[in-house]
This record gives structure tokens, C-alpha cells and sequence, in this order.
């Protein structure tokens, strides 16, 4: 046997779907994987279009992703909607450049693909899902407001109080979006962090946020929302952000053993004092951090402004069971 024919069996063994083509489209070489998926023997297709077998809609996309095949990147991976002769299915191709002119385009390429129809209907049906599920936390929400309205009519609306539970409800709809942008597999600690501090108003210059990128677990994103919009909200009522002079600082970082410290740091304010007694906020940040994260909290209320010390695993959380 040639080995020509040896690499022709080999290539007719594969599973996966291989083809070879020019930049135009023009198909130079299929395997037989790639011609049964249309219904034609392999040298039916030597000459035909690619074009003919990628659905319209997608198109455009596919060939703006190969035109960012270059001798610095020869590789790279598009998903697209393929027309088979049993139907429009789904498929991943890995693409790799073989040839480029002297200006560096490619001028021949090879596609080896995979069928990824039953993983993009699953999610789909997982983003209609969460979908779902945040339409009705949303309403679920505005019926507490609501509801928050007409309870405590009266003295309660009066004394600010009624304001500060919907700003709660605001916070924990804004840790909700978060983690729907990403269907619930965590969120950005950045996002995080800009979620806690909404009520500090986007284009607060009085606000400096730094660290890596960090992604946290869906079981942590609500919790940790929630505990920087009460740091900011004691901020805003005594601490830095009570005046225009004062700054607050929240930056984080890696630690070893998969922890994330979170520092929270405010400076320019009135001078602080320690607190009599617990509120809600220092309840939930002593508590909610060490229970329902499994981490550690230190606050220290210096007299130049208050800091606290948030380090909380990166990849889990607690069930809430920790005493």
C-alpha cells in the first residue's frame, strides 16, 4: 500500500469530519466521515464550495472568524450550523492554516469537525431556563417591595426605613444579574464588587476598584453582594463617602491554597469610632462571611477610616452549616 493510500485509510477511519480547502471555499479533500454526513462520496465534493454546506445565517461569522487565521495564530475554533443531508445540525471545527501567501493570508486551511447538536440544544434549553428563573425572582422581588410598601406605611416610610430594605432588594437583584449573565456558574469578582457598590452611583470618582480577574462560585456571589453593599451603605451614611473629601478602596488578589482576599479600605472621612452596638450590616458581614462563605473577617476601625479583611475561598462555599 502507497502511503498516499495508507493516509487515505487513515484519514476514512476518523470519526471526526475532515476537510481541506482553499481561502474561496473550494473543497480540495474530505474524508468519508465528511461526505456520509451529506449524503455524496468523498470525491463528489473535490471542487464544490464549502460555502454550500455552512447555513446562510451564519456565514458572515464564519468567515470573519477564519480571516483571523494568520502565521502568528494558524488556529483556531468555530462553532457554526451545518446543512447535512439529514438535516441543519450543529457542529465545533477545529481549523488550522497550512499555507499563507507572502502577505502572510492563508491560502489553504483543513477543518476537523464534531457534532455538538445535543449540547446546543441543552443549552439552550439551560438559558430559557435561567431565563425563567430570573424573570420570576425579578417578580418575586417587586411583590416584596410591594408588599415592604404597604406594611410598613407610615413612621417606617418616614424614617427611612422602607428605603433602606429596597435598597437590600436592589443589591440582592443586582447579585442575580450577575450571575445570570453567566447562567448561574459564578460570577466575576469584579462584577462583584461593581453590584455591592451600586448605590454609591456608577461614576462615583470617590471609588477605586482593583485586582485580577476572578471568577467565584454562584454560592458565594449573593452573599458577597450583599455584605459590600452594606459596607458601602455605613460608608455613605458615616464613614468616607459621607463627604466629598473622603475615598474608598476595594481591591483583592490570590492567595495561596485557592483563597481570595478582598480589602476593603476607606480613607478622608470623619474620624471613626467603634460602634456600640450591631446592626444588620455587622451582623451579616461577621456572620455571613465565616457560615456561608467558609472564610475569615477582620474589621479595623482605625481612626483614619475603617478596613476590613474579607479572605474567602475561590472555589466553594459553605452550605451555612459552619458554626
Amino acid at each position: 500500500m502507497s502511503d498516499t493510500a495508507l493516509l487515505r485509510e487513515i484519514l476514512d477511519a476518523q470519526l471526526e469530519t475532515v476537510c481541506r480547502f482553499r481561502a474561496d471555499g473550494t473543497i480540495l479533500f474530505v474524508n468519508r466521515a465528511y461526505a456520509a454526513t451529506l449524503g455524496h462520496e468523498p470525491h463528489e465534493l473535490t471542487g464544490r464550495s464549502l460555502w454550500d454546506f455552512v447555513t446562510g445565517e451564519d456565514q458572515d461569522h464564519v468567515r470573519a472568524m477564519l480571516r483571523h487565521l494568520s502565521p502568528a495564530q494558524p488556529e483556531l475554533t468555530i462553532e457554526n450550523r451545518f446543512e447535512t443531508a439529514g438535516g441543519t445540525r450543529w457542529m465545533l471545527w477545529r481549523n488550522h492554516a497550512l499555507a499563507f501567501d507572502d502577505s502572510g493570508a492563508w491560502s489553504v486551511a483543513q477543518s476537523t469537525g464534531i457534532d455538538i447538536t445535543e449540547r446546543k440544544q441543552l443549552e439552550e434549553q439551560l438559558e430559557l431556563l435561567v431565563n425563567e428563573l430570573n424573570h420570576r425572582v425579578k417578580n418575586t422581588l417587586m411583590v416584596v417591595q410591594a408588599m415592604a410598601h404597604q406594611t410598613f406605611r407610615g413612621v417606617a416610610v418616614a424614617d427611612g426605613r422602607v428605603g433602606i430594605f429596597n435598597d437590600r432588594l436592589a443589591a440582592l437583584s443586582g447579585a442575580h444579574d450577575a450571575l445570570s449573565r453567566t447562567n448561574w456558574s459564578g460570577a466575576l469578582l469584579r462584577d462583584i464588587v461593581r453590584q455591592g457598590l451600586l448605590i454609591c452611583g456608577a461614576d462615583d470618582m470617590r471609588l477605586e476598584i482593583d485586582g485580577p480577574d476572578v471568577v467565584m462560585p454562584a454560592s458565594a456571589t449573593v452573599s458577597l453582594v450583599m455584605v459590600l453593599h452594606e459596607l458601602a451603605t455605613n460608608a455613605i451614611k458615616y464613614g468616607a463617602l459621607s463627604g466629598l473629601a473622603g475615598k474608598v478602596t476595594v481591591r483583592w488578589k490570590l492567595l495561596d491554597g485557592g483563597m481570595v482576599a478582598i480589602e476593603w479600605i476607606e480613607r478622608g472621612g470623619p474620624v471613626v469610632e467603634q460602634p456600640r452596638r450591631k446592626g444588620f450590616g455587622s451582623r451579616l458581614l461577621t456572620e455571613a462571611v465565616p457560615r456561608q462563605l467558609g472564610g475569615q473577617v477582620q474589621v479595623d476601625y482605625d481612626k483614619e477610616g475603617l478596613r476590613c479583611l474579607m479572605t474567602v475561598p475561590q472555589d466553594r462555599a459553605n452550605d451555612g452549616t459552619t458554626q
